[in-house]
C-alpha cells in the first residue's frame, strides 16, 4: 500500500530539533547491520522499519570519521529522543538492543529499563519475537521473561526494574529507557556510570514530553539545547519532534500541521491523520498538548470546563425501564456523601442524576440509604476506596457492589471527559456539580491521568461519583426490567 504524508512541507527527518551530524554522509555503526535487522524485522513482523526510524537510528549510532582521534567510535555517548505517542518508541528501543547483540556479540551487556512492567514487556518482546523468529535464533537464545543470551558467547540482554539499586556497579555497554519523562534522576546516573566513559558505550533515552514534575528530562533538555548549540561538543545527542506551540489550533488544518510536527508517522503518511484529528479533539488539553504535540505541560490542570459539562443540561428524565448503577462517594473528612444513578440511555447518552446529598455521612446511615435504593434493582453499587467498610456492608446484605481499583479511576476519569467533550452526558444540571467542577483538577500518572482530591480546591465527592457512575454504566452489564 502506498501511503501519502499529509503535508508535502513536513518531512518525518530530521526531527525538529536535534544535534546535527559531523557531515551530510556521516558513518554510523549501523550501517554494516542494518540490512540484516531490516530483513529481520520483516520476518518477525511482516513490515520494516520505517525510513524514518532507520534514519534515526543511523544518527543515534553515528561514528567520528576517518582522520578524527577517536575514528569509528561512537559519538555519543548519551541520547534523548523525543517524540510523540505511538510512534513506535518500544520498536526504536528493541532495534537498539538488537543492533548492540549482533555488534557485539561477545561482550555486549544491554541494560533495558522501562519505568512500568507492561513498558516493559512490550520493549522486551518486541526484540524476543526478532530473535525467536528469524535466523538470528542460531546465535541467540531468548527466554521468556530471563533475558536474551549469546549461545556461543557473553552477549546478554536483560530488562531491569526502574530502581536505582538495580543497576548500581554493573558495566553496561548500551542502556536503553523507555518513557524518561518519569524516570528518576538516580537511574539514569547509575546507567551513565555503569558505561564508565568506554568508547562505544551508550545511553539512550526513549520519551514523549514530560511536565513541570520530570526533573531529569527537564535536565537533557536543557543540556541538549547547549548541545546543538556547541554542535554535539557535550557527545549528548537530541533528537526531538515538536509541535511549534504548545496550544490546539481551533482550525484542523493548522492542528494537523501540529501534529505532523511532533508526530513522524503522522509526517510520514504511516498514520490517519483524520482519525487522529477527530480523536484528539475529544482528549483533555493538556494531555493533547503533551502527548501528541509533544510539548511540556503543568502536572496539575482543572479537570473539564463548566461550560463543556452545563452543555449535558436537559429537562429528559431518567431513562424509563433501565436498571440504574448508584454510586455512594463521600468527603475525605466524612462531612459529606453524595448518592448518585447513571444509566445509558437508548441513544448512547449516559445520564447523570444525583439522588441525595448527606451531611456528616455514617456507614450505618449510607448502608439504610442503600437498603431502600436496592428495591429499584441496580446493576451495582459502585464506591472508591475510602468506603471500603461499607461495600463488606452492603455484600454482606446481599447487595451487588464494585469497589474501584486505582486503575478504574483513571480510565473512568478519562471516560468521563471524552464523553462530557462529545457531549454524551445528560444531567439536570445541579447546582451542587456546577459548584464543585470547576474546582475539581486532574493530576498526571504517568501517561495517563485521574482526579486529584488533594489537588482540588473543594470537596468534590459529586464529582467523583459522577466519574465512577458513567464507568460503570458503560462496562456493567445492563439488564432490563422485565414487566410481567
Amino acid at each position: 500500500m502506498t501511503y501519502t504524508p499529509p503535508f508535502a512541507d513536513i518531512a518525518a527527518w530530521p526531527p525538529t530539533r536535534h544535534t546535527p551530524p559531523l557531515s551530510p554522509e556521516f558513518p554510523s555503526a549501523l550501517d554494516p547491520f542494518a540490512a540484516l535487522l531490516q530483513a529481520a524485522w520483516v520476518q518477525a513482523f511482516d513490515y520494516p522499519l520505517e525510513a524514518w526510524q532507520v534514519q534515526l537510528l543511523r544518527a543515534i549510532l553515528e561514528v567520528f570519521p576517518e582522520g578524527h582521534p577517536r575514528a569509528g567510535q561512537l559519538r555519543w555517548m548519551q541520547v534523548v529522543v523525543s517524540l510523540g505517542r505511538q510512534n513506535g518508541k518500544s520498536e526504536i528501543a528493541a532495534a537498539l538492543a538488537l543492533w548492540q547483540l549482533v555488534a557485539n556479540p561477545r561482550a555486549a551487556n544491554i541494560a533495558g529499563i522501562a519505568t512500568s512492567v507492561d513498558q516493559a514487556k512490550l520493549v522486551y518482546e518486541r526484540a524476543h519475537k526478532v530473535i525467536s523468529r528469524t535466523s538470528l535464533a542460531r546465535s541467540f537464545v531468548a527466554t521468556g521473561t530471563r533475558g536474551i543470551r549469546s549461545r556461543s558467547a557473553g552477549a546478554v540482554y536483560t530488562m531491569k526494574p526502574s530502581k536505582s539499586a538495580a543497576l548500581q556497579g554493573i558495566p553496561i555497554t548500551l542502556g536503553v529507557v523507555d518513557e524518561l519523562h518519569i524516570l528518576k534522576s538516580a537511574l539514569w546516573t547509575d546507567m551513565v556510570n555503569g558505561a564508565g566513559g568506554r568508547p562505544n558505550a551508550l545511553v539512550a533515552g526513549i520519551t514523549t514530553a514530560g511536565d513541570d514534575k520530570s526533573e531529569l528530562l527537564i535536565h537533557l533538555y536543557e543540556q541538549g539545547e547547549a548541545s546543538i548549540a556547541q554542535d554535539g561538543a557535550s557527545r549528548l545527542g537530541v533528537f526531538i519532534w515538536e509541535a511549534p506551540e504548545s496550544r490546539i489550533p481551533a482550525d484542523d488544518e493548522t492542528l494537523g500541521r501540529y501534529l505532523a510536527a511532533a508526530s513522524p508517522g503522522v509526517a510520514s503518511g504511516r498514520r490517519d491523520l483524520e482519525n487522529l484529528v477527530t480523536k484528539v479533539r475529544t482528549l483533555p488539553e493538556d494531555q493533547v498538548i503533551r502527548y501528541d504535540l509533544n510539548r511540556f505541560i503543568a502536572s496539575v490542570n482543572a479537570f473539564i470546563p463548566l461550560a463543556t459539562w452545563a452543555k449535558g443540561t436537559t429537562t429528559e428524565p431518567f431513562p424509563a425501564g433501565v436498571r440504574p448503577v448508584f454510586v455512594i462517594s463521600r468527603t475525605t473528612d466524612w462531612a459529606y456523601a453524595t448518592v448518585t444513578a447513571h444509566a445509558k440511555m437508548p441513544d448512547g447518552r449516559t445520564y447523570c442524576d444525583v439522588v441525595a446529598s448527606i451531611t456528616k455521612p455514617t456507614i450505618a446511615g449510607l448502608a439504610e440509604v442503600a437498603a431502600r435504593l436496592n428495591r429499584h434493582r441496580p446493576v451495582t453499587f459502585g464506591m472508591g476506596a475510602l468506603l471500603r467498610d461499607l461495600e463488606k456492608d452492603l455484600k454482606l446484605r446481599g447487595m451487588p457492589t464494585t469497589m474501584m481499583t486505582s486503575a478504574d479511576f483513571m480510565n473512568a476519569s478519562a471516560l468521563f471527559y471524552a464523553k462530557a467533550t462529545e457531549g454524551m452526558l445528560a444531567h439536570p444540571g445541579y447546582s451542587l456539580l456546577s459548584s464543585q467542577i470547576p474546582r475539581t483538577l486532574r493530576k498526571n500518572v504517568g501517561d495517563s491521568f485521574r482526579i486529584s482530591w488533594e489537588k482540588s480546591a473543594t470537596e468534590i465527592d459529586a464529582v467523583v461519583g459522577h466519574v465512577i457512575g458513567v464507568h460503570l454504566a458503560e462496562v456493567q452489564r445492563d439488564v432490563p426490567l422485565q414487566v410481567f
